[in-house]
């Protein structure tokens, strides 16, 4: 009798044992994951938004001698941009690069439609150009790409992609274009300086990889 005892007793020990153990590897795991979740919270909620820039993508120049002798017959020295439909900032940030990186003389229009619809471009273009005494007109529009989960759930991420037409004084399409582009959420709004430099630098790398400035479209400031 006494021997069942010891032995009831032993195995009592060693089932509280394995029980202490098993809690306390659950309690670890439990303060592991509360400081993985806060390490991402504090990631999420601590950092600036981004916005990543893809490469260009799908364009189109009218490049062709016989194309471009029906069009304007000079190069283009001033252009108007409309606001950009579905992101006004972004059309905000694409004057400041034209006027930064091309020697254009570049207006933003207030007031004007934006150009979300092509089939109406070449009528607004003649219009604007007119009005406001540039040779083309530069629309856009922002349209947002079906999203993709981020990997943890918490920073959102937003693709969009912001398409551009360059429409000439006579209403003639002078180039196309399409820049992918993701908005990263943070804590606080993307860092517009960086943003700047980002989207100045894929500007300027299509229109040297186009010829752009050699076609008289975009004309990048001289280096004197």
């Amino acid at each position: 009798m006494n021997s069942l005892r010891m032995t009831n007793a032993t195995i009592g020990c060693r089932v509280l044992a394995a029980g202490l153990l098993l809690g306390s590897a659950l309690l670890l795991q439990g303060c592991l994951a509360g400081a993985w979740v806060a390490a991402v919270a504090s990631d999420y909620w601590g950092e600036a938004g981004s916005i990543i820039f893809a490469p260009f993508e799908h364009a189109w120049v009218a490049s062709d001698e016989t194309e471009r002798a029906a069009l304007a017959s000079t190069p283009v020295q001033s252009i108007a941009v409309p606001p950009f439909a579905g992101d006004a900032d972004m059309g905000g940030r694409l004057v400041t690069v034209l006027q930064q990186e091309t020697s254009l003389r570049v207006a933003s229009v207030t007031g004007a439609a934006p150009g979300a619809d092509p089939s109406q471009q070449d009528t607004l273009a003649q219009t604007l150009a007119q009005r406001d005494g540039v040779d083309a007109v530069l629309f856009g529009r922002v349209e947002a790409v079906p999203q993709h989960p981020s990997d943890w759930g918490w920073a959102g991420q937003e693709p969009r992609r912001l398409y551009l037409q360059l429409v000439d004084r006579h209403g003639a399409l002078l180039w196309s274009d399409e820049l992918p582009y993701t908005v990263v959420k943070g804590s606080a709004p993307p860092l517009e300086a960086r943003v700047q430099s980002d989207l100045a630098g894929q500007v300027v790398k299509e229109i040297e990889s186009l010829h752009l400035d050699e076609l008289g479209y975009l004309p990048k400031k001289s280096s004197s």
